[in-house]
């Protein structure tokens, strides 16, 4: 049914295909080393969950990704999937990236460190404010210096 091309091309496509997924499993297996497992965070989530911190008491989700960012583990408090909200589960992943993004060997910043920076009059909130106003005065500098060429031509 098939040539003798079409089956040498087919087997060169399985070999590579193989290949790849060899070569990434081996590296997956490397970029999550020192990680807590699956077991580990999920009993640490319990733990966290049945602290009294003022919350709903709710099943959550825990997200733990390398530096890379490459999720490793992501682990759950309920008896299923559907126990949580599934919206959480992003925002565990969200969470989790926010601080890998801003932490540095010496200093590690949690989200819940973030927080008094984005409220209004903190320094992250002023920095976007400047940099919103700054492109609007480049902005009405290009509309005038625009006019001013169309005028006199």
């Amino acid at each position: 049914m098939y040539n003798r091309t079409t089956r040498v091309v087919l087997a060169i496509g399985v070999t590579l295909s193989l290949a790849t997924a060899a070569a990434v499993a081996a590296v997956e297996d490397h970029t999550c080393a020192g990680m807590p497992s699956h077991d580990q965070l999920r009993t640490a989530l319990e733990g966290a969950r049945a602290q009294s911190n003022g919350g709903f008491n709710l099943d959550m989700w825990a997200t733990v990704v390398n530096r890379d960012g490459i999720v490793c583990e992501v682990a759950f408090t309920g008896s299923n999937r559907g126990s949580q909200w599934p919206g959480s589960r992003v925002i565990s992943a969200q969470k989790a990236n926010t601080t890998n993004s801003f932490s540095l060997p010496g200093l590690a910043l949690s989200t819940a460190n973030l927080y008094a920076a984005v409220q209004p009059g903190g320094t992250i909130l002023l920095i976007r404010r400047w940099h919103t106003m700054a492109r609007r005065r480049t902005s009405v500098r290009k509309t005038i210096r625009w006019l001013a060429t169309g005028l006199v031509a």
